[in-house]
């Protein structure tokens, strides 16, 4: 640490706790079976405690520096529970408080779901709850000005920039894109950044400690990319022609310029942005709820009282036996449940029990188990290994192992993590679905996956070469007799016979390509026969990276009868997916009749390259 302390770097904490915390994230069996109990719970707040203590005893101890008052990065973006697959923590911000953090830097965030609703920085008092930092519990105010008033309350960065104009980090395809018209992205900060008393305040954020950046024939460091410089000189050229003084500040120096700036008008953020209408956790779709050990819903336990010091480490018999002597679950237990918003609002009715005859959405109940990170790994590994000799063998047009393919089996990478997510959201999420269809299985990873873990899964392909690989896949890697069930054809065409279309899951997670708008309209006429349908949104058909596409998409959807959507998972750039779920399952209203509803008839094709 020392060459970064010598070389005046503003020093700050970045953590990431969702592998030791409970959470639905992917990891290893044993501590994933271990945090889903009261016990292993209910030592959340000491854990992430412990670790932000660790972290700044390790900059006094290798960097000779202490650090008293700082600033958090909150690692996955999910501050205060603000994404339940990351973080469950309701008192994040009162443990960062309590030993010495100034405010959070976080936003504008990867995911957009976990960032204010407020777009400028502003001041809050902790409130143990979901994205507690975005309710009126937590009386926000300007921090513009705030003097000596933000003394004792938590700082918040917000904007209304996103991290698509904001991250640097070239590695993510929406940056790459982004780059060529640096133009646009000069004009996005200057109309969209934080402004006071007439300063524009730019904030880009990247990860240059990723390995990308350090392989011999990786990317540059972000900072040092010509196309990252040019983007951002564009604006500053811009400001030196006008007279305007570009400056480079520090978190630190960036919170002393915005508290000690003039005071500005007062403002009513919960009513000026609506903090008072619908649920801080909406957009996720789900929220954190705490239980005693009779399931009534209680407030989160309080804050222990923060330890001057902790005990040396020590050797602790984790055997079988040893874990056996000790009861995992207490009279008094009171731990957080990840719920659906819909649960939580008939638990507020006074309905105990969801109806088994309720629709999907409504039947969603989670489940202790995941997907064991061996299974991933082993499929993924002999997945490319295979893929890679059938194409040297038989070629890539006779092997389907094509140009989406081709690269990510030799970089060891064919299974995708949102493929892993997708694979535990049905698992977990809507465990009473009769089958699950891939549409569009490729060499069909995500259906074997499916199967690995005892799920009814269907590979829907028409491209033969690519189905055969598939097959050959599943059949090295899924046990005989438990596999995928494959078949080929165009959708929707292929699946006309199918049964039980209504109590089953349709999974689209990459359909970009080519199609005809009329194509497109029968594509979704056929997702309607299916009792739920899981998408990512940016890869249907076009690409999506904007949020007004998105919702375009949307209202593509709600024409065609579905129901209003809910976020599954958003990995930024990297998958926005959603779930669609009809009340009514049917099937079509006839092709002509979709086209004309929605406004289809007589289009031009459309073509999508990628």
């Amino acid at each position: 640490m020392q060459p970064l302390i010598e070389s005046s770097h503003d020093i700050q904490v970045h953590i990431h706790h969702e592998y030791y915390t409970f959470n639905d994230t992917p990891r290893d069996a044993d501590t994933f079976a271990y945090l889903q109990t009261p016990k292993g719970r209910s030592f959340d707040n000491a854990r992430l405690e412990l670790a932000i203590r660790l972290g700044l005893d390790t900059l006094r101890e290798d960097g000779g520096v202490t650090v008293d008052q700082w600033f958090f990065i909150h690692g996955h973006w999910a501050l205060n529970a603000s994404d339940p697959h990351e973080c469950n923590v309701v008192r994040e911000i009162e443990i960062l408080k309590r030993n010495g953090c100034l405010g959070d830097f976080t936003q504008p965030a990867g995911r957009l779901h976990v960032d204010s609703r407020i777009g400028v920085p502003y001041l809050v008092d902790p409130v143990a709850a979901p994205k507690g930092y975005d309710t009126p519990a937590a009386k926000p105010s300007v921090a513009a000005g705030a003097g000596a008033n933000a003394a004792d309350r938590f700082f918040i960065w917000a904007s209304e920039a996103t991290h698509r104009t904001c991250s640097i980090d070239t590695y993510s395809t929406v940056v790459k894109q982004r780059l060529k018209t640096p133009e646009a992205t000069a004009l996005d900060h200057a109309q969209s950044s934080v402004v006071i008393g007439g300063v524009l305040y730019l904030k880009t954020h990247c990860h240059s400690m990723h390995p990308i950046y350090w392989k011999a024939d990786g990317l540059p460091l972000p900072h040092t990319d010509p196309a990252v410089q040019l983007e951002l000189r564009t604006l500053f050229d811009v400001a030196d022609r006008n007279g305007i003084e570009v400056k480079f500040l520090s978190v630190s120096e960036v919170y002393d310029s915005v508290i000690g700036a003039s005071p500005s008008k007062p403002r009513d953020l919960v009513r000026e942005y609506k903090l008072d209408q619908g649920v801080a956790m909406e957009p996720i779709g789900m929220t954190v709820e705490f239980r005693d050990s009779f399931g009534n819903s209680v407030p989160p336990p309080p804050l222990g009282a923060r330890p001057e010091s902790f005990p040396n480490p020590s050797i602790v018999d984790s055997s079988p036996s040893a874990r056996s002597q000790t009861p995992l679950v207490t009279e008094d237990a009171v731990v957080a449940q990840i719920v659906p918003l819909e649960q939580r609002v008939l638990a507020s009715d006074g309905h105990s029990d969801l109806d088994a005859s309720a629709s999907l959405w409504n039947a969603l109940e989670e489940t202790p188990d995941l997907m064991a990170a061996r299974d991933v790994a082993k499929l993924n590994a002999q997945a490319c290994s295979l893929a890679i000799d059938l194409a040297e063998q038989l070629g890539a047009e006779a092997s389907g192992v094509t140009g989406f393919y081709g690269p990510r089996a030799k970089q060891r990478e064919l299974l995708q993590p949102a493929e892993v997510l997708c694979a535990h959201f049905v698992q977990s999420r809507l465990p009473t679905v009769r089958s699950v269809y891939e549409i569009g299985c490729g060499l069909g990873l995500l259906s074997a996956l499916l199967a690995m873990r005892g799920v009814d899964a269907i590979g829907v392909e028409r491209n033969r070469a690519r189905l055969t690989t598939a097959m050959a896949i599943a059949e090295k890697v899924v046990n005989q007799g438990t596999g995928p069930r494959w078949v080929r054809g165009v959708f929707p065409n292929v699946l006309r016979r199918e049964r039980n279309l209504a109590s089953s899951v349709a999974l689209v997670t990459n359909l970009l390509g080519s199609a005809t708008l009329e194509q497109q309209s029968s594509f979704i006429l056929g997702l309607r026969s299916f009792g739920a349908i899981l998408i990512d949104a940016q890869r249907f058909y076009e690409r999506r990276v904007t949020r007004s596409q998105i919702e375009g998409l949307k209202s593509k959807f709600a024409e065609a009868g579905f129901e209003k959507p809910r976020l599954a998972f958003d990995l930024g750039p990297d998958g926005h997916f959603l779930l669609f779920v009809n009340p009514s399952p049917k099937r079509g209203w006839g092709l002509e009749a979709l086209s004309a509803k929605l406004g289809f008839a007589g289009s031009k094709p459309l073509v999508v390259i990628e």
